[in-house]
């Protein structure tokens, strides 16, 4: 059942296109913000999901925790959207990127892998520490408000992707905006509250710490087969779209890539957590810690993007 999960959370993020530096793009280029209501809505799906299922059993679903570190927090942000620009493409979209057969964000893996190892490593002493509980771990009126803003928020992008598809305008065509929105929010909400270290960093990464002897221990089997699961649904998708082509790397962008993934690495490990964690785990749970985060991360994108000319040749 876990896997099945992962593997249609895979297929959903490949089919959509998903990619939180698509939706700054998109902000920059045309000042609209569908791309980016995509994930907020899938983040809301998630909330709704993930809490009243950590309320009733917290013995089998564990909400993200939450620090006070501010300054890390700054920081990851900053870096984790310096890098998906550098990248052109945060950790979502590398996925959508390698499971279309484009291997030049192969470097990218690298480059997370590198920059996640440097900091546990010469930054050990100052990495945050999850071990406060999150705003909505237990049901109180912060919880409930966070709820509502949650449900309003669904019911926003239900009717925003409906009115899309009555115009034939689908941004995530061909299938509907709604059924990646809530494949992505609820599947991806879920897998992160059940299992440790699901996601395909998470897993490179932990694998990484264990072979260096960072860390006594690596991700779990279930933690690998669900990210095996992902990458064949992403793969999966992107056959049954055509859209899978095989890319041979290209140097410079593949040089631009492994730093941008270097940062995305440093900031994962500052923060803690990429901006799939900080939308899926984090947000939902209202840490206060993922929110800022995440919305730094885009200001930095945003930032970048307005001053680079470049980008209006870019798709």
């Amino acid at each position: 059942m876990i896997t099945i999960v992962a593997f249609l959370v895979g297929f959903a993020m490949k089919y959509g296109g998903l990619c939180t530096y698509a939706a700054a793009l998109q902000i920059v280029r045309e000042q609209r913000f569908d791309r980016l209501m995509a994930f907020l809505t899938a983040a809301a799906w998630a909330t709704l999901t993930v809490i009243p299922l950590a309320w009733f059993w917290p013995s089998e679903l564990q909400l993200s925790r939450t620090h006070d570190q501010w300054g890390m927090v700054v920081i990851g942000g900053w870096l984790l959207g310096m890098g998906a620009w550098l990248n052109r493409g945060c950790i979502f979209g590398t996925f959508v990127q390698l499971t279309g057969g484009n291997l030049t964000y192969v470097a990218t893996l690298f480059g997370l892998v590198a920059g996640a190892v440097g900091a546990k490593y010469w930054l050990s002493e100052i990495i945050p520490a999850r071990t406060d509980l999150a705003l909505a771990a237990v049901p109180n009126l912060l919880a409930g408000i966070w709820l509502l803003v949650a449900t309003v928020v669904v019911i926003n992008g239900i009717m925003n992707f409906s009115a899309l598809s009555s115009k034939r305008d689908r941004l995530l065509h061909p299938v509907p905006g709604i059924l990646v929105a809530m494949t992505l929010g609820i599947g991806g909400g879920w897998l992160f509250a059940v299992v440790n270290g699901w996601d395909f960093t998470a897993v490179m990464v932990r694998s990484t710490y264990h072979a260096l002897q960072i860390e006594p221990v690596g991700p779990t089997a279930l933690a690998v087969y669900c990210t095996l699961s992902m990458v064949v649904g992403g793969i999966i998708a992107a056959l049954s779209q055509k859209r899978f082509l095989w890319q041979a790397p290209r140097f410079y962008r593949s040089l631009a890539s492994f730093a941008g993934g270097t940062l995305m690495g440093v900031a994962t490990v500052l923060l803690p957590g990429g901006n799939d964690g900080l939308l899926l785990s984090g947000l939902p749970a209202f840490a206060p810690y993922a929110l800022a985060g995440f919305v730094l991360m885009l200001l930095s994108m945003l930032l970048l993007m307005s001053n680079d000319k470049r980008l209006r040749y870019f798709s």
